[in-house]
């Protein structure tokens, strides 16, 4: 295994932990808030997304268990997308409309039909790299063009709104004083560093980038503990 597939599978480990530890503390500071409950199965669900991932890159003597785990992963970042975009309707809506069928409802069924796909057209092991012990998965180019399109146009959406907040909240300082203000300002500024990270990361594994994924993972991390601190505050 070369020195930047170790560098992105220590860093991916270390990314899923952050993720899991802001998600556990994000839920623990408010488990009835539905809001808190969203942004702990947006981080929560990263972390074992992440963790499976770099769990199926170190297996180098089990072929078979590699494509399954693999599939397990991304069914975890698929629902990672959905839990970011139920963050916003929840801040956007009222809690009863964004959790019925046509915000929650809507997003339930697009993370259902992004999922299915890696059953209908299952990915594959390359074994001529797997006998030079480097794990190197592929997903058939209709299917990887498709989820990632969807993940793509989420994470755009979801910065996107997110940008719009920000303004606003700027645009109201004069009316939000103190740590309201404070912890509106750093929450907003660690879900768009979220969100870049994610999108770039995206991009990184579309293109087999492997250091941009890893700059990818790092700004990942700060965003996790920027929002945790306005979560904190």
């Amino acid at each position: 295994m070369d020195t930047y597939n170790i560098i992105k599978i220590i860093t991916t480990i270390i990314t899923a932990a952050i993720a899991l530890i802001i998600g556990l503390r994000v839920l623990l500071l408010n488990k009835r808030d539905l809001l808190n409950r969203w942004f702990a199965l947006y981080f929560i669900s990263s972390s074992l997304g992440f963790f499976i991932y770099a769990i199926y890159h170190l297996i180098l003597d089990n072929p078979d268990i590699i494509i399954p785990l693999m599939i397990t992963a991304h069914i975890f970042f698929n629902f990672n997308s959905i839990s970011l975009v139920m963050t916003l309707f929840v801040l956007e809506k009222h809690t009863k409309i964004a959790m019925g069928m046509k915000y929650l409802g809507t997003m339930l069924i697009l993370f259902f039909v992004m999922s299915m796909g890696y059953f209908i057209f299952p990915p594959y092991l390359d074994m001529g790299d797997y006998a030079l012990r480097i794990v190197n998965t592929h997903t058939p180019l209709g299917l990887l063009i498709f989820v990632n399109a969807v993940r793509i146009f989420l994470t755009a959406f979801a910065a996107y709104r997110y940008i719009g907040i920000t303004k606003k909240i700027e645009d109201d300082t004069r009316k939000i004083e103190g740590e309201t203000r404070n912890r509106l300002k750093w929450f907003s500024i660690g879900v768009i560093l979220f969100i870049l990270g994610i999108f770039i990361n995206v991009i990184g594994g579309i293109f087999s980038l492997i250091a941009i994924e890893i700059l990818a993972l790092i700004i990942i991390d700060i965003g996790a503990l920027v929002v945790l601190k306005g979560f904190l505050i």
